[in-house]
């Protein structure tokens, strides 16, 4: 790692160093301490109306039942190929300046994120192959500055410019927000993981907020070589307190497939939309059922499509522990989303979650998946079926 020196390890070493064992060391603008916290119902805490320092350590281990010990042994899985040993996935820092959402008239925020660790190669910007794509340190390890934002805010109106995280899909990049270690092949082969350019939101009432922008493509930063333009946006509407619906949507020119070093880069048109149902059953059972359909038209060869049907389940067990489940089908129609030949493809994750102390998250888990007409996607290329159990821990601080 020493040979690799990035603006994100200074900017990670400098974010510790403020933050020095606190928890969300802040600064506010009145020069006072802030003494609110603020905790997300995803469970990581953060400060408002200041300018705060944060983030979190996440790693863990993930064995195959075949035995296959490498750097690509679990391969499709994505963030968690490895199984020849424990990784850290994610050393992330944060530092930001909230908006409040219910103050009237303007207000303005910021955030910049920094990652290093072996989700650091799948967050950088690899969609156009630049800002920081290939801050790679070694075999497993890299870094990247996910979000880099501003926000302004004017009564029910935001708007968010730079670069930023998607807000397509369930599963979310940052580790804390998640309730399962692995993540579907939805997340890791369907949706974008950046935009940069700018996302209005507009909350209409209490229950409908709508969102529009645009963008340079998908996976991106400021470059865009390929000469991207894309629309992103989508709506987000409560039924009833306990029932809500979801819909974002990602579409318009790819790009010109020029790409670089000889290596095709994105082309033809877009089309990729996710739609997600929340509903609390009860107090303790909550379920989410989430579909995307993606197409790419307008391609020199034919159009491409995929589409996947993803469903969560979990049940509060306690204060402490959380039981939960995910079943899903991802189908790649032609074969184009690198998760290997064209079929379906099928996984079971069980999993359970314990927070019984301050800021700490274990997750341990069981999955098993199996395609069908695609091939032998799993162990090096020879099985059909893959069997894999893990454990992880999220320290927030």
């Amino acid at each position: 790692m020493s040979k690799y020196i990035s603006w994100c390890g200074i900017a990670c070493i400098a974010f510790s160093s403020l933050a020095n064992g606190q928890d969300a060391t802040t600064a506010c603008d009145d020069s006072r301490v802030c003494d609110a916290l603020a905790e997300t119902d995803k469970g990581w805490v953060q400060r408002r109306d200041c300018l705060s320092f944060g983030g979190w350590i996440a790693g863990g281990l993930t064995l195959n039942a075949d035995g296959n010990r490498s750097g690509t042994g679990n391969a499709p899985y994505g963030y968690n190929n490895v199984s020849d040993g424990a990784v850290m996935n994610q050393l992330w820092f944060y530092a930001q300046k909230e908006i409040d959402e219910d103050a009237s008239g303007f207000d303005w925020g910021f955030r910049v994120d920094c990652l290093f660790g072996t989700d650091g190669p799948d967050n950088q910007a690899f969609g156009d192959e630049s800002w920081d794509f290939g801050w790679n340190s070694s075999r497993d390890y890299g870094s990247a500055i996910p979000q880099l934002y501003a926000d302004l805010k004017y009564e029910d109106l935001t708007v968010r410019v730079g670069y930023f995280l998607t807000p397509i899909g369930w599963e979310y990049a940052q580790a804390p927000l998640n309730f399962f270690y692995s993540h579907s092949f939805t997340f890791y082969y369907s949706e974008p993981n950046t935009h940069s350019g700018f996302l209005a939101t507009y909350n209409v009432n209490e229950r409908l907020s709508l969102q529009g922008g645009w963008t340079l493509g998908i996976d991106g930063s400021f470059e865009n070589f390929l000469n991207a333009s894309t629309f992103v946006g989508g709506l987000s509407y409560s039924v009833t307190d306990s029932t809500s619906i979801n819909w974002s949507l990602v579409a318009g020119d790819w790009g010109d497939g020029t790409g670089r070093a000889g290596v095709a880069g994105n082309d033809g048109d877009i089309y990729l939309h996710s739609i997600i149902l929340e509903h609390s059953i009860s107090d303790r059972l909550e379920y989410v059922f989430h579909n995307d359909l993606g197409v790419n038209s307008n391609l020199p060869t034919a159009d491409t499509s995929w589409y996947a049907i993803v469903q969560y389940l979990t049940y509060e067990l306690s204060d402490d522990w959380k039981i939960g489940s995910r079943l899903e089908w991802f189908r790649d129609d032609s074969g184009v989303r690198d998760i290997g030949d064209d079929g379906d493809y099928y996984e079971i994750t069980l999993g359970l979650n314990w927070t019984g102390r301050e800021n700490l998250i274990v997750r341990p888990e069981v999955r098993w998946d199996w395609a069908r007409g695609a091939g032998l996607p799993f162990d090096d290329g020879t099985e059909d079926e893959f069997f894999t159990y893990a454990l992880s821990g999220v320290l927030t601080f």
